[in-house]
């Protein structure tokens, strides 16, 4: 009975190969990983969620989340982009350039550092000492903070999601103490800022030694890494930007508290898209560098096809889910579940983004550019006529539009590769 049943499904999952064209089972193996980490960090997201809901003034949080965001766009001075070029060339067996695009993205950071210490002393100069210090309390620890992340990219290109999902589970269940650790003991926002990137240098730091021991990068080298990283990073400052200009135009027009609602209702959509993003941005990356350009683009279709399959019965689910999850652990935060849920719906359309990550592996430098400038400034005229007039509703529905005309224009290149 059990034989009779294990060829039954193994009669399913090769006729299934063959409808979608892709591995199944190797995919499966690989989803069961990465997905392991998105549900423990999903845990953790919840466990910090229900910290800051319970513990912190909702003012306190807002601005918490503001200087997160401006961190974030500084965080593109760190060369971001050296990660896919390194993974890509990884994926090819020229390992060598992993050390060349690390000390890249340590000089470069440098530069983050210099202005968020500008932005510091311009707050505490002004009055805002809060802010001002929070910001130069973080500044030292950008140096590191996204260098040390380099890892990653020596793990995806060599496809190893088992130990890339083991080492980042450990380091978000680490980082995560550390910072829960630090609300409990405080509601001061200086001190709050400076454990979060204390905990994420400290843990990504001993990763980061861990796996370049476990696995030294082997000689083998290739050029052009370097131009392809700096490309990709120049077009992640901008993606950078547009992607964090929501909350601080919200914090600047609205206020601190107007930001943390807009946070917590963004809070259950980023946690689905992380795990979308991880199998597509993660997973596929290496996969369509190495494929030929004329199988990706018989293939693609039907991949994209499977994965609304997928994300368009899971948005719905999470869209009727939050009304009764948002009351019984955020109650204090009730007002952004219609936000949450119009977020929530907008996940079905997530597989668009397989055609810019097939773009960014088989495309040009030239293509990469047009898409990511394109996106990154529809986003931002958006959010600077929808913010002021609409307010979070206007931060909501800037990113739906944006993507849809980006979408259309992606498409139109992808066919032209």
């Amino acid at each position: 009975m059990l034989h009779k049943t294990r060829a039954a499904a193994d009669r399913v999952t090769n006729h299934a190969e063959r409808v979608f064209g892709i591995d199944i089972r190797r995919f499966l193996k690989d989803w069961s990983w990465l997905s392991m980490n998105q549900v423990v960090g999903v845990i953790t997201a919840i466990s910090l969620a229900l910290a800051y809901s319970h513990l912190l003034p909702k003012e306190t949080y807002g601005t918490y989340q503001y200087v997160l965001a401006v961190i974030g766009v500084l965080s593109g001075f760190a060369l971001p982009g050296m990660d896919s070029a390194t993974q890509k060339w990884v994926a090819l067996g020229k390992e060598r350039v992993f050390w060349h695009t690390f000390r890249k993205r340590l000089e470069w950071s440098g530069i983050g550092v210099l202005i968020t210490l500008i932005i510091g002393s311009y707050y505490v100069l002004h009055g805002n000492v809060a802010l001002g210090s929070a910001f130069l309390v973080a500044a030292p620890f950008l140096f590191v903070l996204d260098p040390f992340s380099h890892f990653n990219s020596l793990l995806l290109g060599r496809q190893r999601f088992r130990e890339y999902s083991f080492y980042n589970t450990a380091l978000q269940i680490a980082a995560t103490a550390m910072i829960l650790t630090t609300i409990f003991l405080t509601k001061n926002v200086i001190l709050i800022v400076g454990g979060y990137f204390f905990a994420f240098v400290l843990v990504r730091g001993i990763t980061f030694l861990r796996v370049i021991r476990k696995h030294k990068p082997n000689s083998e080298d290739a050029g052009g890494a370097i131009r392809y990283g700096a490309h990709m990073s120049l077009m992640n400052v901008a993606t950078g930007f547009a992607s964090q200009f929501d909350a601080i135009l919200l914090f600047h027009f609205l206020g601190p508290v107007a930001l943390a609602v807009f946070s917590f209702a963004e809070a259950s959509s980023n946690q689905a898209q992380k795990m979308f993003k991880t199998v597509v941005s993660v997973m596929a990356f290496p996969k369509f560098a190495a494929v030929d350009t004329a199988l990706l683009k018989e293939t693609l279709p039907r991949k994209m096809l499977s994965a609304f399959l997928v994300t368009t019965p899971l948005a719905l689910l999470i869209a009727l889910i939050i009304p009764p999850f948002y009351h019984t652990l955020f109650p204090a935060y009730a007002e952004s579940i219609p936000y949450a849920q119009v977020l929530a719906g907008l996940l079905a359309f997530s597989p668009i983004r397989m055609i810019s990550t097939a773009i960014s592996a088989r495309g040009s430098i030239r293509d990469i550019y047009a898409i990511n400038t394109t996106s990154s400034v529809l986003q931002i005229v958006f959010l600077l006529v929808m913010v002021p007039l609409y307010g979070i509703w206007g931060a909501i529905l800037a990113t739906p539009i944006q993507t849809i005309i980006t979408s259309v224009y992606a498409l139109w290149i992808f066919k032209r590769i």
